[in-house]
């Protein structure tokens, strides 16, 4: 019943939304297939006073071509680094994190995503006629409701006007068509928020898809240890 209820109030509702002035125009040509997106990150369930709120991460980037991708970010002011390389044409991705001078890294296949997102079976995608644009690209809106009556449904929004291949399927958005430019997310029991303000479209050095030399080739268990210990220290 929740489900069907909330499918006819989008349903109802988009029409309002598309003309309640969220609409905006493009401000960047689209079509562009490799550059740079940045995005800010907040946080809702931290307390902005807290000992760790300093710690906490404010931007994440990406970096991208049409097959490949790589999201880095850095905590605790350098301390704490990751990087998410993604590989679609081989349906891999590596991660890579370092840790006060410990750097690990492990070779994820879909089989460990599953373990990585956790995130229950997705009951139905619900695309909107609402419209907004998002760091100057135009950008549609899309809800994911879950079978777990009591998972809430997510709310995200995404541009179609970057030409990259199944963006989002190492995610929890798998069965999102564009790339994401406003969307919440958890993981290790931290809630995210994630914003693009800023889309530079062009040539990336290819070395960004690379796996870093540097970094000691681990199991996915091990690195989901070692990200559980540090990450776990946020949320407390």
């Amino acid at each position: 019943m929740r489900h069907h209820t909330f499918i006819t109030t989008i349903v109802l509702g988009s029409s309002i939304l598309l003309l309640g002035g969220g609409c905006g125009h493009s401000l960047l040509g689209g079509g562009g297939s490799e550059g740079v997106i940045e995005y800010t990150m907040t946080f809702p369930d931290m307390d902005p006073d807290g000992l760790m709120s300093d710690m906490l991460p404010e931007k994440t980037v990406l970096s991208f071509n049409r097959e490949h991708q790589s999201l880095d970010l850095s905590a605790g002011m350098g301390i704490f680094r990751t990087s998410m390389v993604v590989n679609t044409s081989a349906q891999v991705l590596n991660y890579h994190m370092s840790i006060m001078g410990k750097n690990l890294v492990a070779e994820l296949r879909r089989r460990d995503l599953i373990t990585l997102n956790k995130t229950p079976p997705t009951f139905a995608v619900i695309q909107t006629l609402a419209r907004d644009t998002i760091a100057g690209l135009p950008c549609k809106q899309a809800y994911l409701i879950y079978e777990g009556i009591d998972v809430p449904e997510v709310e995200v929004w995404y541009t179609e006007g970057i030409q990259m291949d199944t963006p989002n399927w190492y995610g929890p958005f798998s069965e999102i068509p564009g790339v994401l430019m406003r969307y919440e997310m958890v993981q290790h029991n931290i809630r995210m928020r994630m914003e693009a303000t800023a889309v530079k479209m062009g040539p990336v050095d290819q070395s960004k898809f690379a796996m870093r030399a540097d970094h000691q080739k681990v199991s996915p268990e091990v690195l989901y240890q070692q990200l559980d210990e540090v990450l776990g220290t946020f949320s407390q």
